[in-house]
């Protein structure tokens, strides 16, 4: 069993969800987390965390942040997080098409790019896992 605690800036979302398995979203690609996993801290890209408890998953859209395991704890401390439950999608729709709109007008800094292309990514996740 792992437990596993979820920690925005703002909120907890989680804590002391025990479950048999998490999958999370690794800076250099997935992550997935066993019992008796070493002791890891790593970066987190956006992407979606799953948490199996027997049949029953539940996803998380999460943005950067870090990740620590240590003794069948998995202590996710990211930028933003939401559940699957908990997302609108015709906010995330909207969203993902002002992104796109912004993206093909034309001319802006490459820090207005970046900004622009990670919120497209973060669209089009809660998107992917919203109910």
């Amino acid at each position: 069993m792992i437990v596993i605690d979820l920690v925005t800036p703002t909120r907890k979302l989680v804590e002391g969800l025990k479950v048999d398995w998490v999958k999370i979203p690794g800076y250099r690609g997935e992550l997935e987390v066993l019992p008796g996993h070493r002791d890891l801290l790593t970066l987190l890209s956006t992407g979606i965390l799953v948490a199996h408890q027997g049949a029953k998953e539940r996803k998380f859209a999460i943005s950067y942040g870090f990740a620590e395991v240590r003794n069948n704890r998995v202590l996710i401390m990211a930028e933003t997080a939401e559940e699957s439950t908990d997302i609108d999608k015709a906010r995330a729709q909207a969203a993902k098409k002002r992104a796109e709109e912004k993206l093909v007008q034309g001319v802006m800094t490459e820090p207005e790019f970046k900004k622009q292309q990670l919120k497209l990514q973060r669209a089009i996740i809660r998107q992917t896992i919203s109910s």
